[in-house]
């Protein structure tokens, strides 16, 4: 007995050999060919079934497509910024060593040259101790205009103990490491490749950093830098080109050649990174360089009240950013899950609907393994359909998320779609397939063969209470995610809206600023005798005027920070105060010109501000903010007062608000404001800043043409709008902001199509017993009621486990919180509004439907 393949009739070879065996036929047991055709023929018939569904089969791909492409360009990010090996060698042998100031609370300061030096002589506990500080250098090559390149000044054990060899020349040695030492530089790859179109004769070169020559000795790798960025980021102050928060390449590296002589104590210029000897811990290496500090600031009045704070230094890099991208991780799984539930949905709806075509199948003797055999060939083919098309939407993602990612997040140069990211979206989609192949075999198992056969339209006995529960557990599954991801999209709007109310201190509306750097070999300023930097004075002095008197300018002012930019600390003490440990507290020193306060809005609370009148051979002066005043003058008037600083005493004539240096999350700091002509820029960093009542945009040109005809040879950086300054302030958390909303939208859309059509098919079911019901005198309007009121119950359960849910799970964003607790009950009522409309909104029209139903029609099609 045999079957035509004619693709709606499939063959029973178990059937077949039995019934043979009962006549004595000798039957020929399949081999590996007759497997091959078999499968061949269920591959067929599966594309014409999805060819003949193809609504079906677009929702279908189309909703797996959006989870799987989501899931793989989020675990690539989380692959290429968490999972992959680091450049460096024993990274978690690493640590930062940080200075900590008792007095400021800070634990995260730059340390001075004189204390690295002793920790390095003294301590056992670290196999390796080295310096490193960050600045930003002017740079020009033969026919290139000067550009700005971020630079990393290195003691010469730095890349050693990192693990880092150079790719072509060598590193630094101990006698280049010294004060006064030769002028070498090592440069980056991409510099290298870029500039000097991979040179084979690199070395030996001469490149011009602000405005000194230096010989290049070797290149290093672009990934020798993991790490520079974010520990920037995390210091307390000194974070050098990392105060603009954008991402920076370190392109050249050059010897610390740190003077303990003319950088004493009292100064901290460098960060110190070590790496612990073997068999040593993080907690052992605090506790003896503790000890070292305690001996320290015994010894030296400078160090009072400073210690130490060893941290690893993978907590730093990766601290940060690893409960956003694990949220993240988390959100995406959630919606891939959503996707799941609603496609289970489809599948179920249409196994009832392909009731008949199964009941005949089996009638025609087709065994349970061949319909399974058929029903995952079909839902592979579907997955893998779905796979293909979400690794097109991920690799566009991908290329997405590294664009819009925040500066902070290492190692995005890493982040692709690799084969292991391949195999992984690969061995999803399978999985998937295999499960949703279980669905359609697990009902064919349940259909009544006689009463669907005799049942025409083949929907009589598929819309059974047992089938509409499990529909309706389905959608219930889908909003209750869809309420969690929700709440914490919610959680994250309500932050960022908070974030957004801060009151910076300043008005950055209208404010343009532009970045430059002063070379030390033609504007000297000797960091011990103020007198000496007249080039400095007379740039600024000139820079000045110009820019005041271009078009459309309201103001001007040159300081050594922009706003937004901690800059450095330095010691001091309130002359008079009674203080019996004499302690040396840090406070955040901003040097400006007069109009440095109306050009970026930041009002005076009490005194004067500085003006014009304050000059180099003025007595010296300063302001204060209203967090110093409260701090060191609490019950008492500190105009008038004097403070001591850089060796000279110096006179508070006014009080100014506060002004946010470390983000606008961030307390702000005690900060005093010195005149630029009494206090240069040690290292020649400038920022020239402007105020329009127009649009800042429109004076970038001029602005950067003011500072370059006054001297061709600086490089002008980091000219935007100030507020484009404090949005990037944020972007960390915007960017998680952004993406969970997107993923809650799309756990939304998806959950409000699971209910519309789970509803559309209860209708269509439910049509006899819709028209019986209005044929005995139901009205439209109790219809109406009736599967609305279904939606109301499903959704209120949805809302009560999605509520249950949230409250579990958002602790997880508590870092990316702001102003708003993980449980806010305000977010998680404004959500139950918001699926409630949603949900009434998609069971609108299977409602009107049902209404709708003409009795006498729906009896006659019965």
């Amino acid at each position: 007995m045999t079957f035509r393949d004619d693709g709606h009739i499939c063959e029973n070879r178990a059937a077949t050999e039995t019934a043979e065996a009962d006549r004595g036929v000798t039957t020929i047991r399949p081999n590996a060919t007759s497997k091959a055709i078999a499968m061949t023929h269920d591959l067929r018939l599966a594309v014409r079934q999805l060819a003949k569904n193809p609504g079906f089969a677009s929702a279908a791909i189309l909703t797996l497509a959006l989870g799987i492409g989501a899931n793989t360009a989020i675990f690539s990010v989380v692959n290429g910024v968490l999972l992959r090996p680091a450049p460096f060698a024993d990274l978690d042998r690493l640590v930062m060593v940080w200075e900590t100031d008792g007095n400021s609370g800070t634990t995260r300061e730059p340390g001075s040259v004189p204390d690295f030096l002793d920790y390095q002589a003294r301590g056992k506990m670290l196999d390796a101790l080295a310096g490193v500080s960050a600045s930003e250098v002017n740079f020009s090559a033969t026919a290139i205009d000067p550009i700005q390149i971020a630079g990393l000044r290195v003691s010469h054990d730095m890349l050693p103990m990192l693990g880092v060899y150079p790719l072509v020349g060598r590193g630094f040695t101990a006698e280049e490491d010294t004060a006064n030492g030769p002028t070498v530089a090592l440069v980056s790859e991409s510099l290298w490749r870029g500039t000097f179109a991979a040179s084979p004769t690199i070395v030996g070169q001469s490149i011009r950093l602000d405005d000194r020559a230096y010989q290049i000795i070797g290149v290093v790798a672009d990934t020798s830098d993991f790490g520079v960025l974010q520990v920037l980021t995390a210091a307390a102050y000194g974070r050098g080109f990392a105060a603009r928060g954008e991402r920076t390449r370190v392109d050249v590296w050059l010897p610390l050649q740190a003077d303990p002589q003319a950088l004493p104590r009292s100064t901290h210029p460098m960060f110190m990174m070590g790496r612990l000897s073997p068999g040593a811990t993080r907690v052992a290496a605090q506790g003896e360089l503790a000890g070292i500090a305690a001996d320290l600031e015994r010894a030296y009045p400078e160090n009072r009240a400073r210690s130490v704070n060893v941290e690893a230094l993978a907590d730093i890099v990766f601290g940060p950013v690893r409960p956003m991208l694990y949220v993240l991780l988390g959100a995406v799984g959630l919606v891939l899950l959503i996707a799941c539930v609603n496609v289970a949905s489809l599948l179920l709806a249409r196994g009832s609907s392909r009731a008949q075509e199964v009941a005949v199948r089996r009638a025609l003797g087709a065994t349970h393994g061949q319909l399974l055999r058929q029903f995952l060939v079909e839902s592979l083919l579907l997955t893998m359909l779905a796979a293909a098309a979400g690794v097109g939407l991920a690799y566009a993602g991908v290329r997405a998320l590294v664009d819009l990612a925040p500066a902070g997040v290492p190692r995005l140069s890493l982040v692709s779609l690799d084969l292991p990211i391949l195999l992984a979206t690969l061995g999803v989609s399978v999985a998937v397939g295999l499960v949703f192949g279980l669905i359609p075999t697990a009902q064919a198992r349940t259909i009544d063969l006689q009463s669907t056969l005799k049942d025409e339209g083949g929907s009589r006995g598929t819309a059974g209470p047992g089938r509409a529960r499990l529909r309706g557990a389905l959608v219930v599954a889908e909003l209750s995610l869809a309420v969690m991801l929700l709440s914490g999209a919610g959680l994250l709007v309500r932050s960022f809206w908070n974030l957004q109310q801060v009151d910076a201190g300043f008005h950055a509306e209208g404010v343009l600023k532009a970045e430059y750097k002063l070379p030390g070999t033609r504007y000297p300023a000797n960091f011990r005798v103020w007198p000496n930097f007249q080039e400095q004075h007379a740039f600024t002095t000139a820079v000045l005027s110009r820019a005041a008197a271009l078009p459309g300018v309201a103001s001007a002012a040159i300081a050594g920070n922009h706003p937004l930019d901690p800059g450095y600390t330095n010691s001091f003490f309130v002359v008079g105060r009674r203080d019996e440990a004499r302690t040396w507290p840090e406070i955040s020193v901003r040097r400006v010109t007069s109009g440095y306060f109306r050009t970026v809005g930041l009002p005076l609370v009490k005194g004067r501000l500085l003006v014009d009148s304050d000059a180099t051979d003025a007595a010296p002066v300063c302001v204060v903010n209203e967090a110093s005043a409260e701090r060191f003058f609490a019950g008492r008037d500190p105009i008038g007062a004097e403070i001591m600083l850089y060796g000279a005493a110096r006179r508070i004539v006014g009080i100014v608000a506060n002004e946010k240096f470390h983000g606008l999350s961030a307390q702000s700091p005690i900060a005093m404001y010195l005149p630029l002509a009494q206090a240069p820029s040690a290292d020649g960093a400038g920022v020239l800043i402007v105020r329009t009542g127009g649009d800042p945009h429109a004076l970038a040109s001029s602005v950067r043409g003011v500072i370059r005809e006054r001297d061709p040879s600086l490089a002008v950086f980091g000219v935007e709008p100030l507020e484009t300054t404090v949005s990037r302030s944020v972007s960390e958390r915007r960017f998680a902001m952004l993406l969970l909303g997107l993923f809650a939208a799309m756990a939304v859309a998806l959950g409000a199509v699971g209910i519309h059509g789970m509803l559309s098919y209860e209708v269509a079911c439910r049509r006899r017993e819709i028209g019986i019901r209005m044929a005995l005198g139901a009205r439209p309007d109790g219809i109406l009621r009736l599967v609305v009121g279904q939606s109301a119950l499903l959704t209120l359960v949805s809302l009560a486990i999605g509520a249950a849910g949230a409250l579990a799970l958002t602790r997880f964003l508590g870092t990316l919180l702001f102003g708003v607790g993980a449980t806010d009950p305000a977010t998680l009522a404004t959500v139950g509004v918001l699926m409630a409309a949603v949900a009434l909104a998609a069971a609108a029209v299977p409602a009107w439907r049902a209404a709708r139903v003409d009795p006498a029609a729906a009896l006659r099609a019965d």
